[in-house]
């Protein structure tokens, strides 16, 4: 073994791979996952680790929209359906982040899921036994609906069901980092006290039952799948233990389903009483609760829910569950073979695997326990890795343990002739430093057709760029070589590099989330709202500045740093640093995108339009203006109280959420209501002022006896029980009056 071939067997991986929806109805996708797969290998870290998460779950998120036919610009649907699996990614991001400081040798699993992901594309593609057996298993089973390409079995069907299961196998390591985070902050408690004293934690739950329960939408979600298993009849097809539990005693033969529900349904309880957490097991669960909520809502076929999906969860529980359980008294399984559950036999292997480049969160001496790189060789006949430790060790007997661990769950030489070889070569170089980036705390909106939208904008930058040449030559103008460098190096999107692709990606997908900002949003043509044929000044400079920050994180994300004179080459520019440090000239390239964005929605059938939430901002403020004298017209007020108040009407959905209510298009499924009862106006009319007052606070407002907005006093800047009555009664004028105020702008609240 002399190089890494990781890259080249992904390269091999989508060489063989056609997808269903750039087949048949003109997207993009495989291209787009490639390109955020190639900048990943080329600097891993969370800014393009996330990224694939983000294409992958666009590509296959579950919504309302129908896939199966291809749309038009003007006709294709904008995706607000929350990702809520997206969410729990980014919930296990920030736990393992901001908890590495608490816990010793917690390490990443978020960076780890995606290589984990990457590992099994690349054994996929080059292991043809390995192929074979998963294709034996999908026929095999009685799901018709498995993707095809004209006719004949996709490699698609592994990649959803082996994404879905790699990328979510740690989804629910936060439970596992909160025993560990409780268990070492008592015992460094109590051990400060005396040395002798030992205490154990374990997570407990009220009731179980309710996190291991299915939403139930549709009570006929499992009458296809009893009527193919009849005792599954016996089953709550609703509970994802039961689920669980039937799958393995489906794909191993002999094993006793009831001891199997059993142990899963106490396994909590277990856990406690063992002192350990198995988070691939609350991963599962999680997985299960969230697609079977997704499929009943907006899946034609149910099938989809227990093959594919089942199929996956359960390769998450059995990752840890199979070695833990499955293999000890009462079940005593044997080594795992590929044909039984191969997602879970790859599963396990992968993350065994997956050594490289984990360095543990919180860790300031860069030595300790750290593999640097991987050297990679897989064929039909074996697997050899070779872990390349560059400072520091990863302790004696690491390569023999490791495979007689794996070889001890897995049927290795079924896929490997030659078998499994592990290696580890310690050398003494410098470490690799990781670029750690912050996520954006903008919407995460999912825009459907984005790398269409982003050919678009690259299709207009060259067009753009065009037109100013031929102006420079018309007024007799020599461009400078910058210019003339740019403009001889314009190439169609399909030649552009991974890193370009991606940063116009990133441009499109950015579009909503920046008309979010200003209370905009996109629309088809045939929408009653007025369209917006241009941003105020003070829209585009905020925008302007938000782009630039999205630049520079997708710059440092994707290994640029900072240099006094730009050189591509060596990835280094001059335009790092805030806003206010570039010059008139290059504000100019963040502005020019910002205020081209209408003509961009208008020359693909969309129009931008204020969102019905803003316009229900406006239309509390004429509202409010009607019953108070003291207040102007909602256009003459400053920037920032505009955008206060706006703050405050998205407070206002929020807290109706906690009454149970939403606020939704007129449009929608559910019965309006017409008023609010007493006790919920009292609630929400507090919530709203407390909320106004500690945002006036943050501006820098001050109590006073007279309302003066110049020098930032007003004298209801105080906590809700010490206004006075009438004041009182003014705020909660608003919300007897709400029902209607939504009507007006075409939305209504209805109880959710």
């Amino acid at each position: 073994m002399n190089e890494n071939n990781l890259q080249q067997y992904i390269d091999d991986f989508f060489d063989e791979l056609i997808l269903y929806d750039d087949y048949h109805n003109g997207h993009y996708y495989k291209m787009l996952l490639k390109a955020g797969i190639d900048v990943f290998l080329h600097n891993e870290n969370s800014y393009n680790a996330y990224e694939i998460y983000r294409t992958f779950f666009m590509i296959y998120q579950i919504t309302a929209e129908d896939k199966s036919e291809k749309h038009s610009f003007e006709d294709m649907s904008m995706v607000r359906e929350p990702n809520t699996l997206l969410d729990l990614v980014k919930i296990m991001k920030k736990y393992e982040e901001n908890t590495g400081d608490l816990i010793e040798r917690q390490r990443d699993h978020f960076i780890h899921s995606v290589n984990v992901f990457l590992l099994g594309l690349a054994i996929y593609s080059q292991n043809k036994s390995y192929r074979d057996k998963f294709k034996q298993y999908v026929l095999n089973s009685p799901y018709e609906k498995f993707y095809r390409i004209d006719g004949e079995f996709s490699h698609e069907e592994f990649l959803y069901r082996w994404g879905v299961a790699s990328l979510f196998h740690d989804i629910g390591y936060p439970v596992e980092i909160i025993g560990k985070q409780l268990k070492k902050f008592l015992n460094d408690g109590i051990k400060s006290i005396s040395s002798s004293y030992n205490a154990d934690t374990a997570i407990d739950f009220k009731d179980f039952n309710e996190f291991n329960t299915i939403v139930k939408l549709n009570p006929d979600f499992a009458d296809k799948y009893t009527a193919v298993y009849p005792e599954a009849k016996f089953l709550n097809l609703f509970k994802p233990t039961d689920i669980m539990a039937h799958k393995i005693a489906t794909d191993f033969k002999g094993t006793d389903i009831n001891k199997i529900i059993k142990h899963l349904n106490s396994f909590v309880n277990i856990m406690g009483d063992s002192g350990f957490i198995d988070h691939g097991f609350f991963s599962s669960i999680l997985v299960l609760n969230s697609y079977g909520h997704l499929i009943q809502k907006y899946a034609k076929n149910h099938d989809f829910f227990f093959y594919p999906i089942v199929d996956s969860a359960s390769a998450i529980l059995l990752h840890n569950y199979y070695r833990n359980v499955l293999q000890k008294k009462p079940f005593e399984l044997k080594t795992l073979h590929p044909s039984q559950s191969p997602l879970a036999f790859l599963l396990i292997l992968c993350d065994e695997l997956q050594e490289w480049n984990r360095q543990p969160f919180g860790v300031k001496d860069k030595k300790k326990s750290h593999v640097n790189e991987l050297l990679l060789k897989i064929d039909d006949r074996g697997m050899d890795v070779e872990y390349i430790v560059k400072e520091g060790s990863i302790g004696l007997g690491f390569s023999e343990d490791k495979e007689e661990l794996i070889k001890s769950i897995l049927s290795i030489r079924s896929i490997f002739k030659l078998g499994l070889r592990i290696i580890t070569d310690v050398a003494q170089d410098n470490i690799i430093k990781e670029i750690l980036h912050s996520e954006t705390q903008a919407p995460d909106i999912l825009l459907r057709n984005v790398e269409n939208l982003a050919i678009q904008i690259h299709n207009q930058y060259i067009e753009t760029t065009k037109q100013q040449y031929e102006e420079k030559i018309a007024k007799g103008e020599e461009p400078d070589e910058d210019f003339m460098k740019k403009y001889n190096n314009l190439s169609s999107f399909d030649d552009l590099t991974p890193q370009l692709k991606i940063a116009n990606i990133r441009q499109a997908r950015s579009i909503p989330i920046k008309l979010n900002i200003i209370g905009c949003e996109l629309a088809p043509k045939s929408d009653e709202r007025e369209g917006i044929l241009k941003f105020s000044k003070d829209e585009i400079m905020d925008l302007a500045i938000f782009e630039h920050e999205e630049w520079c994180e997708e710059k440092l994300g994707t290994g640029w740093t900072y240099g006094e004179e730009k050189d591509i080459g060596n990835l280094v520019t001059p335009y790092l640093v805030p806003w206010d440090e570039l010059t008139e000239e290059i504000k100019q390239y963040d502005v020019d995108p910002v205020k081209n964005i209408p003509n961009l929605m208008n020359s693909i059938g969309l129009k931008v339009v204020r969102t019905k939430i803003r316009l229900l901002t406006f239309e509390m403020h004429d509202f409010y203006s009607k019953v108070n004298e003291n207040v102007g017209k909602f256009e003459d007020l400053p920037s920032y109280i505009k955008y206060s108040n706006y703050k405050q009407t998205d407070f206002l959905v929020k807290i109706l959420s906690e009454l149970g209510y939403d606020v939704v298009d007129i449009e929608s499924a559910g019965e309006p209501i017409k008023s609010f009862d007493e006790d919920s106006i009292d609630y929400l009319a507090k919530r709203e002022h407390n909320a106004w007052y500690k945002l006036k606070v943050n501006l820098g407002w001050k109590y006073d006896s007279v309302k003066d907005v110049d020098a930032k006093t007003n004298p209801n800047l105080v906590e809700w029980e010490m206004l006075d009555y009438d004041t009182q009664e003014l705020n909660k004028r608003t919300f007897r009056n709400l029902p209607q105020l939504c009507a007006n702008v075409g939305l209504k609240i209805i109880k959710d």
